[in-house]
């Protein structure tokens, strides 16, 4: 009986190697260079063993073959994805051969009958319905409604500014992950939903408890990563449900009494709010895809831009040149210390490159996957023959490693908002080396939205506050890998010293 019960167990795990290593090779077979892979860890193994945060080991896979290679095959667990190293690839693939590569691999991993706030988010979507929504929500983008959440913005930066100076008293540390999700909450609230979240009072909506739930202790995003690797071709409907069931009826019962208490009062703004309703009538949405819309914003605009103020604020409080420099330029925009209008803000050029530098630096996502959609052949410089994709292959290009490589970016590890300026961000997005918003037609639909946001947040703090970092935050900049979005490990904390105004 005990030989019989070795032999079961030999064969059980002879069948789980099996499955785990029967999809290596898919790359080789097809005279692509594979890394070292192995089996259930796939080619990165910080997946499953977060010794790093699993896009160092992406980098580590660039770096070693970017001079010599124009991509290479690799593995998420068991999912084949083609690692493309070559930035005139990436170019290629996110810009001038668009139409072959319209998908991302996000919507392979969301069934969106089950996870039903994402249901018309553009980012999870496909084919024709994404060039619908997509149209749908960019109606709600325009120039004109984003200048409207200029007053909303001078009153959440006021309020920002007050909390500080109530907080700081005694030299008091702050968490700026939680400063800044407090900011872009009570903005993307007021601005879209048109109540407030009083995200600096002692008695705030539930936002960042929220926020947490759906972002760093969501449990279901990391098992339906794993599914997805594990099981590339499950079929939709027996993939997982990603977001917390909390998070759904929080934010479904706050959105529909938000729209419920504007058809009441019946008043006609020029707002998100308001343009959503004309757009209920218009195309005879549901509450449920009204919902799925005011979401789309919350996905979009809540959690990266608050990292990405949180990163911006860490690097400034490191470099107080840049600091200085960042200050000048807001006081000569506007002395009084006032929030400046936001065609100045947008416009001011030292801001963008200081935030952009800390996109580059701590970019908002490490990484994305592309989905052929129609064949194609990619022509790498160091091959060659041309490689023939196939719809349903996946691309995965290693932003991360992009930012951070020294050719294109000497001293990748300092602070050097410079690069940035003298159409430095036009080079970077055309050569293929900086992505911090992605690039081409499925560049983030809610660009222009965070780029307000993060500015204002950015300019009230630096015009009102001298930015100290605390020795409690960590030297360097690598990036927790126990959080699937990068962030800062050990977290961000900073001090803050009132500075004295002169008008």
């Amino acid at each position: 009986m005990f030989g019989s019960l070795l032999l079961g167990m030999a064969t059980l795990l002879g069948v789980l190697y099996v499955f785990l290593v029967s999809n290596y090779g898919h790359w080789r077979r097809r005279g692509v260079t594979e890394p070292r892979v192995l089996p259930l860890f796939g080619s990165f193994p910080s997946m499953v063993w977060p010794r790093q945060h699993f896009t160092m080991d992406m980098r580590d896979i660039y770096m070693r073959y970017r001079s010599t290679h124009s991509y290479v095959g690799c593995f998420l667990l068991r999912a084949p994805k083609l690692l493309v190293l070559e930035p005139r690839l990436v170019y290629e693939i996110y810009v001038s051969a668009f139409s072959h590569f319209e998908d991302n691999d996000a919507s392979k991993m969301i069934d969106i009958a089950k996870d039903r706030l994402v249901a018309l988010n553009p980012f999870v979507l496909e084919g024709d319905e994404w060039r619908r929504q997509r149209a749908v929500f960019s109606t709600l983008l325009t120039n004109g409604r984003i200048r409207t959440t200029h007053a909303i913005m001078q009153r959440v930066c006021r309020d920002l500014s007050d909390f500080i100076s109530r907080k700081s008293v005694g030299g008091m540390e702050f968490d700026a992950v939680d400063l800044g999700l407090r900011f872009t909450g009570e903005s993307l609230f007021d601005c879209v939903l048109g109540i407030q979240a009083r995200t600096f009072s002692d008695n705030p909506l539930p936002v960042v408890r929220q926020n947490q739930e759906m972002s760093a202790e969501n449990k279901g995003l990391a098992i339906a990563g794993a599914v997805c690797g594990l099981f590339p071709n499950l079929p939709r409907r027996l993939r997982p449900k990603v977001f917390p069931r909390s998070h759904d009826e929080f934010y479904v019962a706050l959105i529909s009494e938000a729209l419920s208490l504007r058809r009441s009062k019946n008043q006609e703004r020029n707002d998100f709010i308001n343009h959503l309703l004309e757009m209920q009538k218009d195309l005879d949405l549901s509450e449920e895809d009204m919902v799925s819309h005011v979401m789309t914003f919350m996905f979009d605009g809540l959690d990266t831009t608050s990292n990405s103020i949180a990163h911006c604020l860490l690097l400034l409080g490191r470099n107080p040149k840049c600091q200085q420099l960042l200050f000048e330029e807001l006081q000569k925009s506007n002395p009084g210390g006032d929030l400046p209008d936001l065609d100045a803000l947008i416009d001011l050029p030292y801001l963008g490159a200081c935030f952009n530098e800390s996109l580059r630096i701590y970019p908002a996502g490490g990484w994305s996957s592309k989905t052929c959609t129609k064949e194609y052949e990619l022509r790498g410089s160091h091959h060659p023959e041309p490689l023939k994709l196939r719809p349903g292959d996946n691309l995965m290009v290693p932003i991360y490693a992009l930012h951070n490589d020294p050719e294109f970016h000497p001293e990748p590890d300092t602070f050097r908002p410079e690069r940035f300026l003298d159409g430095g961000l036009k080079d970077f997005k055309q050569q293929g080396t900086f992505l911090g918003f992605g690039n081409g037609p499925r560049q983030c639909v809610g660009m222009r939205l965070g780029l307000t946001m993060a500015k204002a947040a950015l300019a009230a703090i630096v015009q009102h506050f001298e930015v100290l970092v605390s020795p409690r935050t960590r030297n360097g900049t690598e990036i927790d890998p126990s959080i699937f979005v990068g962030v800062h490990k050990g977290g961000i904390w900073l001090q803050f010293v009132p500075r004295n105004i002169c008008s």
